[in-house]
C-alpha cells in the first residue's frame, strides 16, 4: 500500500517537530523533512530531529539544482548527508546526478542505520517517456526506491507518465514517478493504484505545484480511487475542486476532484484515456458544453432537449451526459424568491449557460429577451426554442426594457478576464433584478454597478452548489453534503 507522506517545510527545527507531529496525528504515515529548508542546519539540529519524528521520516536535503532551498557547496552538502544518514531517519532522500560520487559511500552509511535509500532526480524540463523510464532505471541501481518527478504541462503528458508506469507492471523495483504540476496532478491521485511507493502531499502550503492535501492523499489511501473532475478551458477561476472535495472528505469517499485544463486539440484525446485514468465522471464547463454533447453515448432529458452538457458519468465506457445547470438556476430562482410567471426577463449570452437559464424561464412563464456580442448565434439559440424569445441587438437594448430579471451568461467580469459589463449601463438601471452566473470574483462589475444604481443582484454561486450537489449525487450514488459545499465554495471566494 502507499504510504501517505506529509511535506514539513520549516525554518527551524523545533517548528519543524511540531508540524511533523500534527501531520502524523492528522493520518500521514511519513513526514518528508525538507531539511533544505531550515536554517543554520547542523548536527546538534539533525539529531535533534532524527530522536523526535526521524523513525517517521524522509530526510530530504534538496540542492538548488534541483529545486531546493539549499545553496552549500558539494563538500558541506555531503557532511551534511553523512551526519543524516548516520542519524536514523527511516528514508533519506539522495539525489542520482548532485550526489553521484557520493551514493555507494552514504548507500552503505545509510543501511547500516536501517535507513531506506531514496535516490531522486528531478527533471527541470518535460521529459519524455524513455527518458523518464531511463531515469527511473538508473535511480533503481543504486537505491532502494527510486523517485523521479518530471513537469507536466500537458495533459497528454500526464497521460504518457500513466502508461509508462502500466508498461513497467512486472519489474521488482520500488518507485515513485510524479508528473510535476498542475497538469500532472492525476499520477499523484493514482499513485495508489499504479502501485507507487509513496504519495508526497502538501502539508499547509503547497512544496510543489499539484499536490494532493493531506486529506485528499489519505482518504485515497489503500483504496482505488475514483477520479472525478473539471474539463474547460481554462478552469483556474473555477472553485468546483474545493467545493467536490469538501464534498467527498465529508462523506468519506475513495474520489479526488481534478481541474484538467483542456486545449481544444486535446478534447478527443481525454475522451480516449479517461478509463485509463479511472475518471468516472467530470463536470464541463466554456467552452465544451456543446461539444462534448455530441460525443456521448446517450443523454438526459435537459441535455438532449437543449444539446448543451455540464455533467458526465462514465461507467464501462458507457458516457452519459446530464444537464444540472437547468436544476441548479431553477432551484437558485426559488432560493432567492424569485418568481418569473409572466414577468419580463433579459437574458445575455448564447452559449450552453445562456440555453439552461432561457430554458428555466420560458418553463417558469417568463417573456424572454435575448442579446448577445455576435448576433447571429443569438439567432441561432432563439431558434431552437422554435422563436419563443426575442432576439434584441446589442446596439438598441437601452431602447429596450424594462426587464424583471436580468441575467449574465456571459463570461464577462470573470476573474482572469478583462473587466467589462456585458451591457450598458442604462440597461442595468432598467433590470429589477440582476443575477450574474458569474461566481469568481464574488462581486463582478456588473454587480458593483447594480448596487451604484440601487439595483438588487446576486451571483451564480448558488447556482454553482445546487448544480454540483446534483453532479455529485449521479456520480457518487450518495446525497451530496450540501452544507459542507456551500461553506467551501464561499470560504474559496474569500
Amino acid at each position: 500500500m502507499t504510504k501517505v507522506a506529509a511535506v514539513i517545510r520549516a525554518d527551524n527545527a523545533a517548528e519543524a517537530e511540531r508540524q511533523s507531529r500534527m501531520a502524523l496525528e492528522k493520518g500521514a504515515d511519513l513526514v518528508e523533512l525538507r531539511l533544505d529548508y531550515v536554517r543554520d542546519l547542523g548536527l546538534s539540529t539533525i539529531r535533534k530531529l532524527a530522536n523526535g519524528v526521524g523513525r517517521r521520516a524522509i530526510a530530504t536535503f534538496r540542492s538548488r539544482g534541483q529545486g531546493g532551498a539549499s545553496g552549500v557547496d558539494p563538500p558541506q552538502r555531503t557532511t551534511v548527508l553523512r551526519e543524516i544518514c548516520h542519524s536514523r531517519f527511516a528514508y533519506v532522500d539522495l539525489e542520482l546526478e548532485t550526489d553521484r560520487e557520493d551514493l555507494e559511500s552514504l548507500g552503505r552509511l545509510a543501511s547500516g542505520h536501517r535507513t531506506t535509500v531514496i535516490v531522486s532526480h528531478h527533471f527541470a524540463q518535460p521529459a519524455e517517456a524513455h527518458r523518464v523510464s531511463e531515469a527511473l532505471d538508473s535511480c533503481s541501481a543504486v537505491g532502494e526506491i527510486a523517485k523521479v518527478a518530471v513537469p507536466v504541462t500537458e495533459f497528454e503528458e500526464a497521460v504518457q507518465l500513466v502508461d509508462l508506469v502500466r508498461s513497467r507492471t512486472g519489474r521488482p523495483h520500488r518507485f515513485v514517478l510524479i508528473g510535476m504540476g498542475a497538469a500532472g496532478i492525476v499520477t499523484r491521485a493514482l499513485a495508489n493504484s499504479l502501485g507507487q511507493e509513496i504519495q508526497y502531499a502538501s502539508w499547509g502550503l503547497s512544496a510543489a505545484p499539484g499536490q494532493l492535501s493531506l486529506g485528499t492523499a489519505t482518504r485515497l489511501r489503500g483504496r482505488e480511487p475514483m477520479i472525478l473532475g473539471l474539463i474547460g478551458h481554462p478552469v483556474e477561476h473555477s472553485i468546483s475542486s474545493t467545493m467536490h472535495e469538501a464534498a467527498l472528505a465529508a462523506l468519506g469517499l475513495p474520489a479526488a476532484y481534478l481541474p484538467f485544463d483542456i486545449p481544444p486539440e486535446s478534447l478527443d484525446q481525454f475522451f480516449l484515456a479517461a478509463d485509463r485514468l479511472r475518471i468516472c465522471g467530470f463536470n464541463v464547463t466554456s467552452p465544451y458544453k456543446e461539444a462534448v454533447a455530441r460525443s456521448m453515448d446517450e443523454l438526459d432529458g435537459d441535455a438532449e432537449r437543449l444539446g448543451v452538457v455540464n455533467t458526465v458519468v462514465l461507467r464501462d465506457g458507457w458516457t452519459a451526459g446530464h444537464n444540472t445547470d437547468v436544476y441548479g438556476f431553477r432551484i437558485s430562482l426559488r432560493s432567492l424568491g424569485l418568481r418569473l410567471g409572466d414577468r419580463n426577463a433579459l437574458v445575455v449570452g448564447a452559449g450552453g449557460a445562456a440555453k439552461a437559464v432561457v430554458d428555466v424561464l420560458l418553463r417558469e412563464g417568463a417573456h424572454v429577451q435575448l442579446t448577445n456580442r455576435t448576433a447571429t448565434r443569438a439567432e441561432a439559440l432563439a431558434k431552437s426554442f422554435d422563436d419563443r424569445i426575442e432576439v434584441v441587438p446589442l446596439g438598441i437594448l437601452t431602447r429596450k426594457g424594462p426587464w424583471d430579471l436580468l441575467v449574465n451568461a456571459t463570461p464577462a467580469g470573470t476573474k482572469g478576464v478583462p473587466d467589462g459589463l456585458p451591457v450598458p449601463e442604462a440597461a442595468i438601471g432598467k433590470a429589477g433584478f440582476i443575477y450574474d452566473l458569474v461566481y469568481n470574483p464574488p462581486v463582478t462589475p456588473l454587480l458593483r454597478t447594480a448596487k451604484r444604481l440601487n439595483r438588487p443582484g446576486a451571483s451564480g454561486l448558488g447556482m454553482l452548489v445546487h448544480q454540483g450537489a446534483k453532479a455529485f449525487e449521479l456520480w457518487t450514488g450518495h446525497a451530496a453534503p450540501f452544507d459542507a459545499m456551500q461553506r467551501a465554495a464561499k470560504e474559496a471566494l474569500r
